[in-house]
């Protein structure tokens, strides 16, 4: 059977239920007492909850997923048959009330509720919170949904040589000296939501700052404490930046009294906005040489996090319909407050390489949805954690801020904030505080944009009259309002030169979209050359052409990234083969000096190769990708993070040939002069080894040596699943469904199983992956079943066929639950995706 556990039995919440209880409580109050020393798999929990009823004949009732021992209505003792595993019912009366729930809990290994962790490095426990969406009652007794705003009282008894970090700041001293145990007690929390509350303990290694009277710390392990202390400038630096940005940008300074980061062992996302106490993942406390581009990103995740403690935190969605009020919007605040809080620049021409081409994709599937969409219930709302909500919904709230003009985009912000303070909102508030700021038609933008699924794809079409931008017919998504920006370049003697720009409105039935291009047709046609509006660009065939002849002549870094991300759309589409796209990066993506652009390029290729690409031509493609980065490896200057990108990626395309390499690297030693071989190059040498076949026996000891602790666990699990034998195979497949590993473990035995190139191998375990989804259901922990759901979908085998039809069989199934019905789909469609896109690329070669 897969791991079971306290998640297995989740309940969800759904959306009526928490209408009707936030109608008839209010003015909710916590007091929650946690002791972490009962044992290693239980803690113990007392809650006190008090507040406001409006009648006392609804019924109302906590969340709580536990043990409990005793619960208290207002000193009236409840039976056992109060609590059913999930929910405490209660017995309110009018007015005030008072609820005593006491017993226990257990620790989570899947990242969520509260995560337990044990260095091995030495031997010392961690733990840390993560709630959102609906995991708090894994911990406390709450009424857990975001409009039920409380206060909280929280002490925290655990081991005396912890450090607990909460929302707030300690007020009580801790015990004396002597003593085994210590309780923190915590100061009032404001109004949060159950989600937000958080802590972390453990023997964490602390060091602080200040920034404009606000107190500042990063927490972390102690063997990642020398990280910590070389990372902490840098971070600190981001940190204060941000907030005076944010201040001056919403008019508000910081609102809560801390603001601390905390880098949580085996963390499952990449950060979580709790305020006063950010979590974040520790990829992001750099243990190897990173690139510029890295850094730019881990800066971005700061700034994201941080616009929440205004939009999420200081106002709250009122339910999880509106998620994309956060999440939107902190992914759009954090990409425009690089150009002012970090040296990095201006954001969107990064962002239309790396997220665009993401939500458009996301779009494509059978699970599109529209940003804003009605939530059903808790389970939903983790569905909708996805590139639509957070992706296209910054993307077109770019485009709604330009169409408004910056200043009254900010202002409508501001006027939201000032309206809601410390409360919940929902779309309806936030529409109306644009509304007082600007004519713009903001409800059709919002029935458009928001409400709608889909994106819209345009494209130049020439005619007799000259050419037009069009909207193409889509029976899935109905046409916009568009307004967008149409350049037109012309090849001059090998350089991509400028003829004209123009702006171009098109709407669900008009002609606005025609042009008027003088002389001849350009060489190439981009529109949305700014990527201002969110739409899928199609390219006529001969801008097509001259892209993949002399994109890199074209002197627009931004024109650039969207034609970079059309020619990709076409390789998913099915519009160009793989390996063109994969050429046309070695022959111009090479070129680009901005090293992210030059990375996510790179990435793109390979990818084009071994999983779009014709299978009969994969080793001859992975031949010259790996020669002709080699060239460009020979070329680069020493020390550069250009010449490290190309050694990573240099190292992920070799083949048996290259396993002499492999191994030196694995090793410890460098072929490329000013490349130091740290843990990243060694771990994925052996890992790239491993998959091709080579003998990684005698290495993983050498690799573990250089980095013995639980990263390189997980590589190892990775590499022995990615090996191309049957016994590799069966044994990770073994692993997967033992319970001795965390889930970050579990993930990473996943990520080695399924390779490109072994699908003789993997055919085998088709039918024993549908088989085991079904056995899953109600029966393993909820966020692992996800994980294997995504992770190890049958894409290479050699009966693409029959995975199909037992996927449709599968669906079928009504017990599936919402989440892994809507995964199955998903993969599903990428699989189709993928035999076409492979059609395509055949058909070329063949040509």
């Amino acid at each position: 059977m897969p791991p079971e556990g306290r998640a297995a039995s989740r309940s969800k919440l759904t959306k009526d239920e928490a209408a009707a209880r936030s109608a008839e409580i209010s003015d909710v109050r916590y007091a929650v007492e946690l002791d972490l020393t009962a044992g290693e798999r239980q803690f113990a929990m007392s809650t006190v909850a008090r507040f406001q009823a409006r009648s006392g004949d609804a019924f109302i009732f906590l969340d709580f997923a536990g043990q409990v021992e005793s619960v208290a209505c207002n000193g009236r003792e409840l039976g056992p048959d109060a609590h059913d595993g999930t929910r405490v019912r209660l017995d309110v009366r009018p007015g005030e009330n008072t609820v005593r729930v006491v017993g226990s809990a257990s620790y989570a290994r899947t990242g969520e509720g509260l995560h337990r962790f044990r260095d091995p490095l030495d031997g010392q426990v961690y733990v840390h919170t993560k709630f959102e969406p609906f995991a708090a009652h894994t911990v406390f007794a709450c009424f857990d949904q975001p409009d039920l705003k409380a206060t909280v009282d929280l002490a925290v008894t655990a081991d005396t040589h912890w450090v607990v970090v909460a929302n707030t700041d300690r007020q009580e001293p801790l015990s004396p000296p002597g003593e085994e145990r210590s309780t923190w007690r915590f100061g009032r929390t404001p109004p949060l939501p159950p989600y937000l509350v958080a802590f972390a303990a453990g023997p964490f290694r602390r060091l602080r700052s200040s920034h404009s009277g606000v107190p500042l710390a990063l927490y972390a392990r102690n063997s990642l404490f020398e990280e910590l202390v070389g990372e902490a400038p840098e971070l600190f630096d981001v940190i204060s930046r941000g907030l005076d940005f944010y201040s001056r940008l919403f008019d508000l300074p910081y609102p809560f009294t801390k603001y601390d980061h905390v880098f949580a062992p085996e963390y499952a996302f990449g950060g979580m906005e709790h305020p006063g106490c950010v979590t974040l993942n520790e990829r992001l406390l750099f243990r190897h040489r990173v690139t510029e581009d890295a850094r730019r990103r881990r800066a971005e995740l700061l700034l994201h996090e941080m616009a929440h403690m205004w939009f999420g935190d200081y106002v709250t969605m009122r339910w999880w319909d509106d998620l994309w009020l956060n999440e939107a919007f902190a992914t759009m605040m954090a990409v425009v407050a690089q150009a002012e809080a970090t040296r990095y620049g201006e954001g969107w021409t990064a962002f239309a390489h790396h997220a665009l081409p993401v939500a458009r994709h996301a779009d494509q599937l059978p699970t599109s949805h529209a940003i804003r969409v009605e939530t059903a219930d808790t389970d939903a709302a983790r569905s909708n954690l996805g590139p639509i909500v957070y992706l296209r919904g910054a993307a077109v709230l770019h485009d709604l801020a330009e169409r408004l003009g910056w200043e009254s985009f900010v202002a409508g912000v501001r006027r939201y904030l000032r309206t809601h303070a410390w409360g919940n909102a929902g779309l309806d508030d936030f529409v109306a505080a644009l509304r007082q700021v600007s004519n713009e038609d903001v409800d059709r933008w919002v029935d458009e944009w928001l409400l709608r699924r889909g994106v819209n794809t345009v494209e130049v079409v020439h005619h007799a009259g000259g050419h037009r931008v069009v909207q193409r017919p889509d029976p899935d998504v109905a046409p916009r309002h568009v307004n967008l920006r149409l350049a037109a370049f012309d090849d001059h003697d090998g350089t991509l030169v400028l003829r004209q720009r123009a702006h171009v409105s098109l709407s669900p039935r008009g002609r606005e979209g025609e042009l008027a291009v003088s002389g001849p047709s350009p060489d190439l046609l981009v529109p949305n050359d700014d990527a201002v509006a969110h739409v899928k660009v199609r390219l006529d065939p001969r801008s097509r052409r001259t892209a993949l002849r002399s994109l890199s002549a074209l002197d627009d870094r931004r024109a650039r990234a969207v034609v970079w991300g059309a020619l990709w759309d076409d390789v998913l589409d099915a519009h160009l083969p793989a390996q063109s796209y994969a050429s046309a990066v070695l022959t111009h993506g090479v070129l680009e000096s901005d090293v992210g652009v030059l990375q996510v390029l790179l990435e793109r290729a390979v990818r084009a190769v071994q999983v779009y690409g014709d299978p009969f031509s994969r080793c001859r493609m992975l031949e010259v990708l790996a020669r002709q980065v080699r060239q460009q490896l020979a070329g680069a200057a020493v020390g550069t993070d250009r010449q490290l990108v190309l050694a990573r990626t240099l190292i992920g395309v070799v083949q048996a040939d290259g396993h002499g390499l492999l191994s030196d690297i694995v090793c410890g030693q460098s072929p490329w002069a000013e490349v130091e071989v740290d843990r990243d190059l060694r771990w994925r040498g052996l890992l790239r080894l491993a998959s091709t076949g080579g003998d990684i026996d005698a290495l993983v000891d050498v690799a573990m040596e250089a980095d013995p602790g639980d990263s390189g666990r997980r590589n190892v699990l990775m590499a022995e699943a990615a090996r191309p034998t049957r016994a590799a195979k069966e044994e990770a497949w073994t692993r997967l469904f033992s319970d001795g590993f965390s889930l970050a473990e579990h993930k990473a035995i996943m990520a080695g199983l399924r390779q490109p190139g072994q699908e003789a191998l993997l055919t085998p375990y088709a039918d024993r992956y549908l088989r085991a989804l079904e056995s899953m259901a109600g029966a393993a922990e909820p966020e692992f079943v996800l994980a294997f759901t995504r992770a190890l979908y049958p894409r290479f085998t050699n009966v693409e066929h029959s995975v199909l039809a037992g996927t449709d069989d599968l669906l079928e199934n009504k017990l599936l639950p919402a989440n892994v019905r809507k995964a199955v789909k998903e993969e599903r469609t990428e699989l189709v995706i993928m035999q076409a896109a492979r059609a395509c690329d055949a058909a070329h070669r063949t040509r």
